[in-house]
């Protein structure tokens, strides 16, 4: 007798009690299936973390100025586009403009006016960012740098220039010289 034949038997003879078991299996094997097979789902969840520093940084692309030789009371200047910032700054800047020391060096030393206004041996500076002389000039200071770019935007460029207030009268003719200094901070 075959598999099928006895299989037939055994159902009529036990009739819906074993239909019913049967089906039990077979349910039974599907859902141990079912709940053993691993689910496809995803295990991770990634994000991608980015962060720009606030990097502040500047160059300019003049190292010195002559005014050469000048007369008491005179105010020889530069262009205003004379000296160029470079601005790589990834954040908005206020720039200064100062000198670092409060004479100008060489033989008998001339002050330097923090007021811009010239006296006997006695000298000022103002600059002028890429405008009109006598518009827009900045007085450049020592003590208290002044903005000559307040909230610079972030890579942004620019040119200024120099003009010097000759002092009304000189003790010696000996080279003066002072140095001036932009300078960049976070703004």
């Amino acid at each position: 007798m075959d598999t099928n034949t006895r299989l037939s038997k055994i159902i009529k003879k036990g009739g819906d009690k074993v239909r019913k078991s049967i089906l039990a299996v077979f349910l039974a094997l599907a859902l141990i299936l079912i709940t053993g097979t691993p689910v496809l789902a995803a295990t991770d969840a990634d994000v991608t973390v980015t962060a720009t520093p606030a990097y502040v940084a500047i160059a300019d692309d003049q190292t010195t100025n002559d005014f050469s030789v000048v007369a008491a009371s005179s105010t020889p200047s530069t262009t205003t586009s004379w000296c160029t910032i470079t601005n790589t700054s990834s954040v908005q800047t206020d720039i200064t403009i100062s000198v670092t020391t409060t004479t100008w060096a060489g033989g008998v030393t001339w002050a330097h006016a923090e007021d811009g206004i010239p006296g006997a041996d006695t000298a000022g500076l103002k600059a002028n960012r890429g405008g009109t002389w006598g518009t827009g000039d900045v007085i450049i200071k020592n003590a208290t740098p002044n903005y000559i770019y307040e909230n610079c935007p972030a890579t942004t460029n620019f040119s200024y220039g120099l003009k010097l207030w000759a002092p009304t009268s000189f003790t010696d003719g000996v080279e003066k010289s002072i140095t001036v200094r932009v300078s960049a901070a976070p703004g």
